[in-house]
């Protein structure tokens, strides 16, 4: 890359790093760009778009000055906590989606059905979808299966003996396969293997 690139939270990333390389990475559970830009983050699949479209120049060019990592995220999350304060109207969504999402994350309850987080909030079902809409930008079903899928990845790639299928919800073993291939590119599953390792855990079980 020789520019800033943005990349949808939907899409899988594989970076290799290299002498020489400069990389600042941010990750959103929640986007504030959403707040400042009409996306339609259908049309941003499969490459990494320019981010200048969606930042300020003069704050990317902040970034790149500063000295060090904690700076930068500084001069960052300074930046974006002034969009959500400019934005209050959007604050009430923002909880919500935080608080399903940080939920979901720590006990691994991803298939809660929407309409149960719905009533829990005293919200209809229509409404809890528009606020994953605007702070996300897909479903509160896609948000969740893609959080899912990268925790169990993650778990299965660096620690494959304590993984287990159910502690994701899946039914079985072919049920987590079949995530896994939808969400990951072929040449990294080759590399992964995680048909040898679920095999090599069924067998220790």
């Amino acid at each position: 890359m020789k520019t800033d690139g943005f990349l949808p939270r939907h899409t899988c990333l594989e970076c290799y790093h290299r002498p020489g390389n400069k990389i600042f990475g941010i990750k959103f559970r929640i986007s504030p760009v959403l707040f400042l830009k009409k996306i339609n983050f259908a049309e941003y699949r499969e490459y990494i778009f320019p981010l200048s479209y969606l930042l300020d120049q003069a704050v990317l060019d902040s970034m790149k000055a500063a000295g060090s990592f904690d700076e930068r995220a500084a001069i960052i999350s300074a930046h974006y906590l002034a969009v959500l304060q400019q934005h209050p109207e959007k604050m009430q969504a923002v909880k919500i989606v935080r608080e399903i999402l940080d939920n979901s994350f720590r006990k691994n309850t991803f298939n809660v059905p929407v309409e149960e987080w719905a009533a829990h909030y005293h919200i209809s079902t229509r409404t809890l979808q528009r606020y994953f809409e605007s702070t996300t930008g897909i479903s509160s079903k896609k948000a969740l299966q893609f959080m899912r899928i990268r925790k169990a990845a993650a778990h299965i790639a660096g620690s494959p003996h304590t993984f287990h299928y159910s502690h994701y919800g899946y039914y079985d073993h072919s049920h987590f396969y079949k995530h896994l291939k939808a969400f990951l590119k072929k040449d990294t599953l080759a590399r992964l293997q995680p048909h040898l390792r679920l095999l090599e855990t069924l067998h220790k079980s």
